[in-house]
């Protein structure tokens, strides 16, 4: 068991926190800040129409193993304030950092044992973090080694190779009326649209577009940050990811100078449940709705469990 509280990070808009303590009583606890995905899920991991609880279930995780733990609605979103349109990449990196700082600054918190958990995008961006804010050591759950202008390219990719290949009317419809091919046009240019504006949102054939966010997305890489994270890591990604390669666990954990570890977790998809059925790009929101309700993965929890075991035998009390 534990106990939650309602808090506020105070950044350049108060984002609205959940912090959980664990039961047992003790001066100064571990702590955990959990860095989310992209988009517009809130702190526990849900979207309006996909309730997955997966921060929360992280949370509720290490907060047995004995850490304090805080996530939060990104800017804009739920309870935090600020517009989720207007914030660009920085501005999520600007925030994580007011997060570190707030465990830092918490009675409870021992601020030499402050340890970051990014899932996709928050994995992508808690190197950055790290560089601003020390923090004793990061775990990067389905995150990625490469320039973001190389790896969202290859996610649409994926789903193109798909569209051709499809059977039956649908390949047919796909084919004949040249679906592809118009689809990487029109990405082609909304992202060169984007690219020549400096504007933080823009309307692209009627769609309001972060504008700013897919801008500096863009110019973003994770690399340069990854190749300074002295702390030691721990790089998880499911071998059922079809958002980021899987093989990026290995790379990260080659990349960082510091001590680090490495693990492709068997039927893991991006949404760390296992998924045993046949995997594609274009049926990703069904077959994520069918895992919804089921618990995240026992072996990337296992694994996060252990290294974190090994982080407090690593620390000097």
């Amino acid at each position: 068991m534990h106990n939650e509280a309602l808090v506020t990070i105070e950044s350049t808009f108060p984002l609205s926190g959940t912090l959980t303590m664990p039961d047992e009583k003790q001066g100064t606890y571990p702590a955990v800040l959990i860095i989310a995905g992209s988009g517009k899920g809130d702190r526990d991991g849900n979207l309006k129409n996909l309730q997955m609880n997966i921060y929360k279930e992280l949370a509720e995780f290490l907060t047995l193993q004995g850490y304090m733990t805080l996530r939060y609605d990104k800017r804009g979103t739920y309870k935090s304030e600020g517009t989720f349109n207007e914030a660009g990449l920085s501005d999520l990196i600007d925030d994580a950092v007011e997060g570190v700082r707030f465990l830092k600054h918490h009675p409870s918190a021992d601020p030499e044992r402050i340890f970051i958990l990014g899932h996709s995008e928050g994995a992508l961006i808690a190197p950055a973090v790290h560089d601003r804010e020390p923090v004793a050591g990061m775990i990067l759950v389905a995150g990625a080694a490469e320039p973001s202008v190389d790896l969202m390219p290859r996610q649409n990719e994926l789903a193109y190779a798909e569209m051709n290949e499809a059977k039956g009317l649908k390949g047919w419809v796909f084919r004949t009326f040249k679906v592809t091919d118009r689809a990487r046009k029109q990405n082609e240019q909304i992202f060169g649209k984007v690219a020549d504006s400096d504007k933080p949102v823009m309307r692209v054939k009627g769609i309001k577009m972060n504008a700013k966010w897919l801008r500096e997305t863009l110019a973003y890489n994770v690399v340069e940050y990854l190749e300074r994270a002295t702390c030691p890591v721990l790089a998880v990604t499911g071998d059922k990811d079809l958002q980021v390669p899987p093989e990026h666990a290995r790379l990260i954990a080659e990349t960082v100078p510091g001590e680090s570890e490495w693990h492709i977790i068997p039927d893991m998809n991006h949404l760390l449940k296992e998924y045993e059925g046949e995997h594609t790009m274009l049926g990703l929101l069904k077959e994520y709705k069918s895992v919804a309700d089921s618990p995240l993965s026992p072996i990337l929890t296992s694994v996060i469990g252990e290294w974190l075991v090994q982080q407090k035998s690593a620390q000097p009390r």
